[in-house]
């Protein structure tokens, strides 16, 4: 047993003061009584009496010293001490990055083992408070000062990997200005946290980092990628040896479901080896996967998409400004020029138009030139300045902050970005509409003087490209990204599934960008219609950090004022049982003092 103010002892000087109140007391009164002789045969029975019934005749003052005896102790505060963990604060911190799925052993992974050690841990606290924190981009606190050990244990048995790199520098932070100046324990579950890392700490912290996992071989399919070159495709894939041993790596890739290679290639220790693939046969997605490790298989395959690069057909419509003509014929060699009398492809190519009302637009990419036939659009004279978004790759080298621009009139789509304005008017909107890119300059040129500028014809060869960007191939994306939709009107619903066809994740609801699953695989977004389903594709890929499965050492910092993580000692605070042994003890002097008082 200790004492946490052991300075209270001092007033145990009280029960000598209430010794001597006892001393003084008044025992006998004055009265004239006819004989003392039975006072003298009362006194003579009293002296024979046994040495403990004589201390019944002061049991008010033995109660009285055993209550104060009681409360003196609970102002010192004992505890019990048991082997445990020290501090009133415990922060677990989470590594939950793709590496952590590595296997540490022949069947348990990292992140299994870094849940297993900070149960562990738990188990050796008392009522200390617990706070969960998740080490993503931006650190999620999962639990804050909980004290329930069944509920913490819940919360660590349903913690799952996240795929992403692991933020830990923001994440130790976070946990120290949670901690602040109490006692307190910090415990990274990671396998990369290097000592030499810049940590410093309050001296009530103590810092423990459980790096999990050892040095395990890994071969790691860094990148992959194809293309078109001269109507061939070719390919290069880039693997790495993390191991201390040669080799033998075995190479596929795939196009569609078509198996196009297969080659072996000796990798010597710590070797990157870049391998160009020709004469690939042409596909859409390609699939590419090395053999011959099994620690580690997150970093074995990868998707690559072919990109159509051959120029989209350029739609220019009736009422499209001569300028506008001749600078579309300069930015694309695929123009055709539309009548009233033309047939108007649908969902092909990209449609210039002026003049059309926005029931009759055509579907698939739209460039509009406002205003819109019986609109009801606002011209509005312009002053001030130009402003625009000099990072925005529509505007790349335009200049449009040298264009005068005299009016505009008013957009009739919300929600599209503003590329550039003029005092509060926008003059170029981008975005999507009805499912489909589309970029609205609000002014016509007759009102301005953007045709004689040379970045006029730059900016509408920027559109083209803008607007005609692959639109099955949505593209490639981290674990857990968010993805700007804007869905046509005439669907219900999104599902996302892998390639065994299993539904990840389902959106009803359009109002938010729809976030992406977080494992690295490729992924199906179908787009649920009322009479048919259309289908998109994208990957999500894992970070260059994540292709690694190297390890640090475990190492714990403490100061001088801090245990050390291993010579911890809890503290079982035992005040309250004096507390209550206290007042009992009042309760047995009222109830004795009340019966001597009635007889």
């Amino acid at each position: 047993m200790g004492f946490s103010a052991p300075l209270y002892f001092t007033l145990t000087s009280f029960l000598l003061f209430v010794i001597l109140l006892y001393f003084f007391r008044k025992q006998y009164e004055k009265r004239p009584i006819p004989s003392v002789l039975l006072w003298q045969e009362w006194m003579n029975e009293f002296e024979a009496q046994a040495w403990w019934k004589k201390l019944q005749h002061h049991i008010l003052l033995y109660l009285q010293l055993l209550a104060l005896l009681f409360l003196i102790f609970s102002l010192v505060q004992p505890y019990l001490e048991k082997k445990g963990m020290e501090g009133d604060h415990f922060v677990f911190i989470f590594d939950t990055s793709a590496s952590m799925t590595a296997l540490a052993d022949e069947e348990n992974t990292r992140f299994e083992l870094a849940k297993r050690e900070a149960l562990d841990t738990l188990e050796q606290l008392s009522d200390q408070a617990v706070t969960i924190i998740v080490a993503n981009d931006t650190p999620l606190v999962m639990e804050e000062r909980k004290t329930s050990k069944n509920e913490i244990r819940r919360h660590l048995e349903a913690l799952k990997p996240s795929y992403s790199t692991a933020n830990l520098t923001d994440s130790i932070e976070l946990a120290k200005s949670l901690i602040g100046e109490e006692q307190g324990q910090i415990h990274v579950f990671s396998d990369n946290l290097s000592k030499s890392t810049d940590l410093l700490f309050h001296e009530n912290t103590t810092f423990a980092a459980h790096n999990l996992g050892g040095e395990l071989p890994n071969l790691s399919l860094m990148t992959f990628g194809v293309s078109r070159n001269d109507e061939k495709v070719i390919g290069v894939a880039t693997i790495k040896n993390e191991s201390k041993e040669p080799k033998e790596v075995v190479l596929e890739v795939y196009g569609e479901d078509e198996k196009l290679v297969e080659m072996t290639e000796r990798i010597e220790p710590d070797e990157t080896k870049t391998i160009y693939l020709e004469n690939l046969s042409e596909a859409k997605i390609y699939h590419a996967k090395i053999s011959g490790d099994k620690h580690y298989v997150l970093d074995n395959e990868q998707h690559a998409f072919l990109l159509d690069e051959s120029e989209s057909t350029v739609y220019v419509h009736e009422n499209v400004h001569p300028f506008a003509r001749k600078a579309l014929e300069i930015a694309s060699s695929q123009v055709v020029h539309l009548t009233s009398k033309s047939p108007v492809p649908d969902q092909e190519g990209v449609h210039f138009i002026k003049g059309i009302p926005m029931e009759e637009w055509p579907k698939g990419p739209k460039y509009i030139f406002l205003p819109m036939a019986q609109s009801p659009e606002q011209k509005v004279e312009l002053k001030g300045e130009i402003s625009f978004d000099q990072n925005h790759p529509l505007l790349n080298l335009v200049e449009i902050d040298k264009v005068f621009v005299q009016s505009a009139y008013s957009t009739p789509i919300d929600g599209l970005e503003v590329l550039a304005n003029k005092g509060n008017v926008p003059l170029l909107l981008e975005g999507v509409h009805d499912g489909y890119p589309i970029i609205i300059q609000t002014f016509e040129l007759d009102a301005s003087d953007w045709p004689l500028h040379p970045g006029f014809p730059l900016f509408l060869y920027n559109a083209i490209e803008h607007l005609t960007a692959g639109q099955e191939l949505l593209g490639y994306f981290s674990p857990g990204d968010w993805l700007e939709y804007i869905p046509p009107s005439d669907i219900s619903s999104v599902e996302i599934s892998n390639a065994t066809g299993e539904t990840v994740v389902q959106y009803e609801d359009f109002d938010q960008n729809l976030q992406l699953p977080h494992k690295p695989v490729l992924y199906r977004l179908i787009e649920v219609k009322s009479s048919d389903t259309t289908e998109k594709f994208l990957t999500v890929m894992l970070d260059d950090e994540e292709k690694s499965i190297s390890t640090e050492e475990s190492f714990s910092l403490s100061s001088s004022k801090a245990s050390k993580v291993e010579e911890g000692i809890s503290k079982y605070d035992i005040t309250y049982i004096f507390l209550i042994l206290g007042l009992l003890v009042l309760l047995v002097e009222w109830e004795v003092y009340r019966r001597a008082v009635t007889n």
